[in-house]
């Protein structure tokens, strides 16, 4: 039988459909035999629905896409899905990873302290930028992807079998790449003005809990 992850996909707004493009389109090549995702795309991005797929399903991996603060993560419409001191036991035994703004600060510790296997995210903003010709079709924008697809690619790592430290640690390589390419004599002076906020990015990325964990 499949392992199960389940991935909140919300589309209330700019920010959560742009992130939300890039986690479908990592999550269509990543289904395997090892691993089944479960998609809880715009109004399923919800409380109600989380809690009742986590408590059937036990997934081992947990991809939250969302607004989110120290102590929290949203879905859908901003519902907050997970918050500190109130409902993190639900994220016990899981490898989460948050796409969102500084949950790593406050809900991530508390989540591993209460039983979360890993929880990888950001402990400042998540900062990315658009080009505002590519708003109807945010995986065609070549600006968003800069900083979408290292952010994604811990999840790639995690599918790929590799630990939770060492999936942050790709998802940061990637971030650097990007930045070298960035600051090379090839890019344009606006170009160049991205990199600080993907070195932002990368420096505010942190896996708390075991490091060796792995979900495949």
């Amino acid at each position: 039988m499949s392992k199960i992850a389940l991935v909140t996909t919300p589309k209330s707004d700019r920010t959560t459909r742009y992130i939300s493009a890039w986690a479908e389109k990592t999550i269509k090549k990543l289904e395997s035999n090892q691993l089944h995702f479960i998609m809880l795309a715009k109004n399923r991005a919800s409380i109600s629905i989380l809690e009742s797929m986590l408590k059937k399903h036990r997934p081992v991996l947990l991809f939250l896409n969302g607004h989110g603060g120290s102590d929290l993560v949203c879905g859908h419409n901003n519902e907050i899905l997970i918050q500190n001191g109130k409902n993190e036991t639900v994220l016990k035994g899981t490898v989460t990873y948050a796409l969102s703004c500084s949950s790593a600060k406050t809900l991530g510790p508390s989540a591993v302290q209460v039983g979360a296997v890993a929880y990888i995210g950001y402990n400042e903003d998540f900062i990315f930028f658009i080009s505002p010709e590519k708003i109807s079709r945010p995986i065609e924008d070549k600006t968003a992807e800069m900083f979408l697809a290292p952010a994604n690619h811990a999840i790639v790592s995690l599918v790929k079998g590799h630990t939770a430290g060492e999936a942050t640690n790709s998802s940061k390589s990637y971030f650097l790449k990007n930045i070298k390419k960035l600051v090379s004599s090839e890019s344009s002076v606006d170009d160049r003005e991205y990199a600080r906020y993907l070195i932002w990015n990368m420096r505010s990325l942190v896996c708390l809990g075991n490091h060796e964990a792995v979900i495949v």
